[in-house]
């Protein structure tokens, strides 16, 4: 069968190469600013943490200084930034398409379901967040911080927004280590930085919990809340709490 013959494969053939091409630049961005296999290294000990219930273990990346980070200024960064989170976006359209999709899949596009950018949406997001993080406790990048914490509130206020919005099971598993990523690192931070963060999640953390969450997410959670407790003056520390550290 030729293209000639069925001219909407030709189209769909450049439709997956411009997929693919976008997940391999969004890797690139994440090898070449954070070494290769950092990111996948530290999502697996975030999720190893959250399964032993201790968040606060220090998760060593003995590569995280491998990478062209130092190297790069702010405004490169933020402009790497941008790229990511303007992929991020386009793929969070399309997944919210349904009707796009539905039409593609019926007209034979990519295989027995509909299409979708999942490892787009999240891949590009969770690059930006460990950008973002690691900036934000960069002391080498104090001038960046104030600007670095806008985009952080605002970033992640509309991740959890889209998050809530989420009506397949499937798609909120795809969230797993992106929530584990972002709240693990607000659990990292100060607490003067975590009362302003904690205020601007707080009624969406609490909307999420309705979700059925996996184990690891309900144990971050629940360190989040006790932080915020804790933060607040709302109730005291709790004294015998394995690997909670002290505030």
């Amino acid at each position: 069968l030729s293209f000639k013959e069925f001219p909407e494969q030709k189209l769909f053939a450049a439709l997956l190469i411009k997929c693919v091409v976008q997940l391999e630049l969004i890797q690139t961005i994440d090898n070449i600013v954070f070494f290769p296999a950092t990111s996948k290294k530290e999502d697996a000990e975030n999720l190893a943490a959250a399964q032993r219930d201790a968040v606060d273990f220090d998760v060593h990346v003995d590569t995280q200084d491998q990478g062209m980070y130092r190297f790069l200024t702010s405004q490169q960064l933020f402009k790497l930034l941008d790229c990511l989170l303007e992929s991020h976006r386009f793929a969070k359209a399309f997944n919210s398409n349904n009707e796009q999709r539905t039409a593609l899949w019926k007209a034979g596009f990519k295989g027995k379901s509909k299409p979708n950018l999942l490892k787009q949406e999240t891949s590009s997001l969770a690059c930006g967040l460990r950008i973002l993080f690691r900036m934000y406790t960069d002391e080498s990048r104090t001038s960046a911080w104030e600007e670095v914490q806008h985009r952080l509130l605002n970033v992640c206020s509309e991740a959890l927004s889209y998050f809530l919005t989420l009506t397949s099971e499937s798609h909120r598993e795809a969230w797993t280590n992106l929530l584990l990523l972002f709240l693990t690192k607000v659990l990292k931070i100060s607490d003067e930085r975590f009362k302003a963060h904690a205020s601007f999640y707080y009624p969406l953390l609490c909307e999420i919990m309705q979700f059925d969450l996996i184990p690891e997410l309900r144990a971050v959670l629940r360190r989040f809340f006790l932080r915020i407790g804790v933060v607040f003056q709302i109730s005291q520390p709790p004294e015998q709490e394995p690997g909670m550290s002290k505030q």
